[in-house]
């Protein structure tokens, strides 16, 4: 059964996407991440000095569509070109991984994989969150031809059968050229399938006359329509312009911090409001709106629900660093904390490790409070409350002594009631042979225990080894309210 859930007024649903089939046409990126350090200026010119730590690789652009379409339950295919370099096949190899058919790419020797290398730096020293140094683009934008479009169109028809719609993920680097665009909106109508795209900049958008939907940025709708996108009434005067226009069923246009637009001939136009959030990275956001927004509409949903989910997905995406595909279980967390007050902080393991990871680069530090807090009492508001001191982020872990089958969700009282103080920004519960992993996958700088547990104190090394601290409150101060640590020695 499909998750149903409330966002700013709507009954969303999650369908199940596994049986979707969808064509991804565009350039496929190497993104290249180079991680490191910033400790000193380089002496030979004004510029900072980047000690290398790690290198990451990740499908981008129409790779990245396409990976986020797969993390959702689909099954995407990807149209693309590559060259016959390492690049090349180390795309392949990641897309063929997350479960993207590669069939469809077409090989090009006279012509470089696009890799896009990111060096990505932090001062650890000023507790200064990563950030981008320096782009550096491998890549050769002359517009494809000869036999290397010929294939294009060829693969093509023989995708189009197999799909049950197509998404265009277009950057302006020469793979769709007129002739492919034309070939791919025009066989998609006739073959009643939608075709949703995600626009390069440019002046001319009469190449994508006809397609089902598109989806430009608020930067590239004032440059195809020469408005000045900073009004409600404007927005709505841009995306009539672009359906009227293009003839289109349908226009997203993405806003940033304004959330997005949608509109649609005889409807009147939606705008889809953007919750508060810290961004980390836009990157791969307009690639996420394309992905989540092109998926539900060829699945046959409402396009203003299908922008509302869109528009949850690309909040979560920036606030990662870099392109960072969105999983089917983060976005329906995400809509629940929309929807359902404290609950929300209730998380799995795997995204609380990743939210610690992102709030631990902005140099924030992690508090985990460990306890079985029952029965629940003021002695144990006391204790969280007190982590906020300890650290910027509490973590609340409820210890749990029953079957894996018996472990509370959200809506058992206990989960509900921890969740409810406000000093706690996520609920973890935990069975006790799993602490260790759990504080091992943390790493906090604070451990926080309402007693002395056997078992989280057999992980005071591990602490102490990476500079963390162990403390705990006896129970018969934590019962006077009257909060007093000891340090675990």
């Amino acid at each position: 059964m499909p998750s149903r859930l409330s966002y700013d007024g709507l009954d969303l649903r999650l369908p199940d996407f596994r049986r979707s089939k969808l064509l991804v046409v565009g350039e496929a990126v190497l993104d290249r991440y180079v991680l490191g350090e910033v400790g000193r200026i380089s002496p030979e010119a004004p510029i900072p000095v980047l000690q290398v730590r790690g290198y990451e690789e990740r499908p981008g652009n129409a790779g990245f569509v396409s990976a986020n379409l797969a993390a959702l339950g689909a099954k995407p295919t990807l149209l693309s070109v590559i060259g016959s370099d390492y690049a090349g096949r180390r795309l392949r190899k990641l897309l063929t991984g997350l479960g993207i058919e590669t069939s469809a790419l077409v090989q090009d020797s006279s012509r470089p994989t696009i890799v896009k290398e990111r060096l990505m730096g932090s001062v650890q020293s000023a507790q200064r969150a990563t950030q981008q140094l320096l782009r550096v683009d491998h890549e050769d934008t002359r517009p494809v031809k000869g036999r290397v479009e010929s294939r294009l169109h060829q693969r093509l028809e023989e995708e189009l059968e197999r799909v049950d719609g197509i998404l265009v993920c277009d950057i302006g680097k020469g793979i769709l050229t007129p002739g492919l665009l034309r070939a791919i909106i025009e066989r998609a109508h006739e073959c009643l399938k939608p075709v949703i795209i995600d626009p390069r900049r440019t002046d001319d958008y009469s190449i994508y006359c006809g397609a089902t939907a598109l989806t430009p940025n608020r930067y590239e709708s004032e440059r195809v329509t020469g408005l000045d996108l900073q009004t409600r009434e404007s927005w709505e005067l841009a995306a009539r312009r672009l359906i009227e226009n293009y003839k289109l069923s349908s226009c997203v246009i993405t806003l940033d911090r304004d959330g997005l637009l949608v509109a649609e001939p005889g409807r009147a136009a939606v705008h889809v409001r953007t919750a508060p959030r810290e961004v980390s990275d836009v990157t791969g956001a307009g690639d996420v709106v394309l992905a989540v927004f092109g998926l539900a509409i060829i699945h046959g949903l409402d396009s203003v629900i299908a922008a509302t989910l869109a528009n949850v997905a690309a909040g979560l995406e920036v606030t990662k660093q870099g392109a960072a595909v969105i999983s089917r279980s983060e976005l329906a967390l995400s809509l629940r904390e929309s929807g359902h007050g404290s609950t929300r902080k209730l998380v799995p393991i795997e995204q609380l490790v990743a939210d610690v990871h992102r709030h631990r680069a902005a140099g924030r530090r992690i508090c985990l409070a460990y306890g079985c807090f029952t029965p629940f009492c003021g002695s144990h508001i006391a204790l969280l409350e007190s982590g906020r001191e300890q650290g910027d982020l509490v973590v609340a872990g409820i210890i749990h002594h029953g079957e894996v089958c018996d472990l509370p969700d959200a809506s058992c009282d206990l989960v509900r009631i921890v969740a409810g103080v406000g000093a706690v920004d996520y609920v973890l519960v935990t069975k006790v042979e799993e602490i260790s992993d759990v504080i091992q996958r943390l790493r906090p700088d604070v451990l926080l225990l309402e007693a002395h547990d056997s078992e989280v104190l057999s992980n005071e090394k591990f602490i102490e080894s990476y500079g963390g601290k162990l403390l705990f409150a006896e129970p018969r101060i934590l019962d006077q309210q009257d909060l007093r640590f000891n340090t675990v020695v």
